[in-house]
């Protein structure tokens, strides 16, 4: 027997940052798809625009933002205030990964990567929590990684982001508590996304599809649809962890 799930999405307003690829624009496609209106926010869109049909290109609002740079967010987050009647989730998947050895890396790189994956996400959250908080509803979901907690050669500044990030939400799920806004934290996989796939090498990728696999990002959407609706009303401050389960042969 099979147990089928749906979700209404019906004019609903998903904030999502880095849709212009990887699961941030599978998200993006389905929610339109689903009718909500959704907040594309990424440096660029490119993906994301061949990937989405004509019709539902209206229910897409691009917005171009490099999500480390705190006045742009604070600018972005205020107007969609004054645009949008209220802000149902926001899903913050934008990310960078670098891999220097950490003898070999720069403030600088260092700082690139924790600008966009910790700074970014709390620059978000910071002027989110406003708009949720008035009225009374809404639900956030960022990304940790399996990373955070094995580490990778090179990957240092990236598994750091990640692991603090968990901290982070599990704070903000605290606060907000007492005004119906949910935070949780979702450990998506390994996902065939330009995250990963620009920085792994051959060897590293052959070795996770010989065990637990390489699943690819539209995998992912049915657990951020349970995060974002009210079927999951009752949880907060979860961190999440989305197995790879092989289905046909394939790895989803």
């Amino acid at each position: 027997m099979t147990i089928s799930v749906s979700y209404k999405f019906d004019d609903a307003v998903v904030l999502i940052t880095g849709a212009g690829s990887g699961i941030g624009a599978a998200l993006a496609r389905h929610c339109a798809r689903e009718r909500a209106f959704v907040i594309a926010i990424d440096r660029g869109h490119d993906n994301l625009l061949c990937n989405l049909e004509p019709a539902l290109r209206n229910r897409i609002d691009l917005r171009q933002v490099d999500v480390s740079n705190e006045a742009a967010v604070a600018r972005l987050l205020d107007e969609v205030g004054r645009k949008y009647p209220r802000l149902d989730a926001a899903v913050l998947a934008a990310a960078i990964q670098v891999r220097t050895n950490i003898e070999d890396m720069t403030a600088s790189e260092w700082r690139k990567v924790i600008d966009t994956n910790l700074n970014g996400v709390f620059y978000c959250v910071h002027a989110i929590i406003p708009l949720m908080k008035a009225q009374r509803s809404g639900a956030i979901v960022a990304f940790t990684s399996g990373l955070a907690l094995t580490g990778w050669p090179g990957a240092s500044a990236y598994a750091a982001s990640k692991a603090a990030l968990i901290g982070m939400i599990k704070s903000a799920a605290q606060e907000l508590r007492n005004y119906n806004v949910r935070a949780n934290v979702l450990s998506p996989g390994v996902r065939a996304t330009p995250i990963f796939m620009d920085v792994s090498t051959e060897s590293e990728r052959e070795h996770y599809r010989n065990s637990i696999g390489i699943g690819d990002p539209e995998g992912v959407v049915p657990t951020l649809l349970y995060l974002i609706s009210d079927a999951s009303a009752n949880l907060t401050g979860a961190v999440l962890e989305h197995r790879l389960t092989p289905v046909n042969g394939q790895t989803q």
